[in-house]
């Protein structure tokens, strides 16, 4: 009696969190009266706090609080069943879970940084992103395996393109696995722009997606800011674009770590919250 009313009791929790979740989510997505977006300018230290930050794929099994900052875990499939394309090509048939951390607002324009030390395995991929619920997305993205790149991209989200919009960046000093770098995307009406340690790496002007007909693919549409690990080995071409497939009997756990997020949100677009 008493082990059936503990597990009423975790699956009520596990429910009133995602139920919060939602209700946050659908909330922060209603525009304000005045036409802009209610916007949160955070400045998280995670050594200390994840306060103002939900979290996907996890009943915190997938992730810790440490003096690094948040330890996101991503953690094996159930089973692990190595599989191969017609052009003979590996890809794993489960794919392992890690976190996924959502700020509480969304920003319609402006500036977020991230100072994140990446997963080291190849298949493991540790992300900046924007993401806007039509599909629009700017990131920055860390291969495992890879120690002294990082790509960005960027999706028009009526019109998704893959590996059309990338770029590859050196990252300078002590490879992203083995120590914090700060990531950054600056994104105004008129462009996007990236940095590494504060270093500009790339430039997209909003004119050069733009079509005769004035169409702009561009990234336009409130987003939120997400950071997150994830395993990119269960399609054949992502596996291999990511290092991958993860090598699962090997590993235990694969890690990657959060110390702290900044943001400005553009006063142009948002209405500043506390």
């Amino acid at each position: 009696m008493k082990k059936l009313l503990m597990t009423y009791l975790l699956n009520y929790i596990l429910l009133l969190f995602v139920y919060t979740t939602i209700i946050i989510s659908f909330v922060s997505a209603v525009p304000a009266t005045n036409g802009k977006t209610d916007c949160i300018n955070y400045n998280t230290d995670f050594t200390l706090s994840t306060e103002g930050w939900s979290v996907e794929n996890t009943i915190q099994d997938t992730y810790d609080v440490t003096d690094g900052g948040i330890q996101m875990n991503l953690v094996p499939p159930r089973q692990f069943v190595r599989m191969h394309d017609a052009k003979n090509l590996p890809y794993n048939q489960f794919e392992g879970r890690g976190p996924t951390f959502n700020a509480s607002t969304y920003m319609h324009y402006g500036r977020v940084s991230a100072t994140i030390k990446s997963a080291n395995v190849g298949g493991a991929i540790t992300a900046i992103i924007l993401i806007g619920d039509g599909g629009d997305e700017i990131d920055i993205e860390l291969l495992g395996g890879d120690p002294n790149h990082a790509q960005t991209n960027y999706f028009y989200g009526h019109e998704v393109l893959y590996t059309v919009n990338g770029g590859y960046h050196e990252v300078q000093g002590r490879p992203v696995f083995d120590d914090y770098h700060t990531y950054t995307i600056d994104w105004s009406p008129e462009r996007i722009q990236w940095f590494i340690d504060g270093n500009h790496v790339r430039t997209k002007e909003k004119q050069e997606t733009c079509n005769p007909a004035g169409e702009c693919k561009f990234p336009s549409e409130p987003a939120r800011i997400q950071i997150g690990l994830w395993d990119g080995s269960i399609e054949s071409g992502t596996a291999q674009w990511s290092r991958g497939p993860i090598e699962w009997q090997q590993h235990d756990v694969i890690s990657a770590y959060i110390k702290k997020v900044e943001s400005q949100c553009d006063p142009r677009f948002n209405n500043i919250i506390a």
